[in-house]
């Protein structure tokens, strides 16, 4: 699908790597590179892991799952769910009628091994796995998903694919995540006069203007301060 070159960060010697489609095949490499990066995490509660049923799902046919290949060993995947009728489907969340929810793809887990992480391989990934997706069906509307407030790179990530926090709330047996969306026909524009900047760490207020209608839309970093621009949106384009 995609070949590029990396640096590893170790010795930092410049490998090739490969990008493809993932299957059943691969189930026992993937979750050895998900317990290698959950063991590097100090705060476990950043990630949400995926169990090895929930893998398997996606790798049958309920989602689709591409992998980063260097010298024949996976470094990096990333996975989309199609939940259906899940009780897990964020379109409830949302408020989306059933109808709706059976439009909803979540992007699921996204993981790079610390010797590889800096080449932009979960960017990469990103534009890989909807390519393919947006090639291959055109059921999906809604691109949903969810990341942990302080997870950094996966919150920049996420607001880098031009989704938006629409929500914040407890989800996983009662840790606090975002839920953001994209919508894939429809272009949204903000108000940028109605702009607000809210510390990362104020979640009381940011729930505050969620509830109100606004968007989260980039987060920033001004003189050690993290924060969270909102803004309201003003119109709907179709990109049809």
């Amino acid at each position: 699908m995609y070949t590029g070159e990396l640096i590893k960060r170790k010795d930092q010697t410049k490998e090739v790597y490969q990008v493809r489609r993932l299957t059943m095949e691969d189930l026992n490499e993937v979750l050895k590179v998900q317990q290698v990066v959950l063991d590097t995490l100090e705060n476990k509660e950043r990630l949400q892991p995926l169990s090895e049923e929930e893998f398997t799902l996606i790798l049958k046919g309920d989602g689709l799952m591409l992998g980063v290949f260097v010298k024949g060993y996976l470094t990096a995947f990333r996975a989309l769910w199609f939940p259906g009728e899940d009780k897990e489907n964020l379109g409830r969340d949302l408020g989306l009628s059933p109808n709706e929810q059976m439009k909803v793809i979540h992007q699921e887990i996204s993981i790079v091994l610390p010797d590889y992480r800096g080449n932009g391989l979960q960017k990469r990934l990103a534009v890989l796995v909807m390519r393919e997706l947006v090639e291959n069906t055109s059921e999906f509307e809604y691109v949903c998903c969810t990341v942990h407030p302080f997870n950094i790179p996966s919150l920049k990530d996420k607001l880098a694919q031009g989704m938006f926090i629409v929500k914040v709330k407890e989800k996983y047996a009662g840790h606090l995540r975002y839920i953001l969306l994209k919508q894939l026909s429809v272009e949204i524009v903000v108000d940028h006069n109605t702009k607000k900047i809210v510390p990362l760490a104020d979640i009381g207020e940011q729930s505050r203007l969620l509830n109100e209608g606004y968007y989260g839309l980039e987060w920033i970093d001004q003189e050690s301060k993290q924060s969270i621009v909102f803004a309201k949106p003003k119109a709907s384009n179709s990109k049809s």
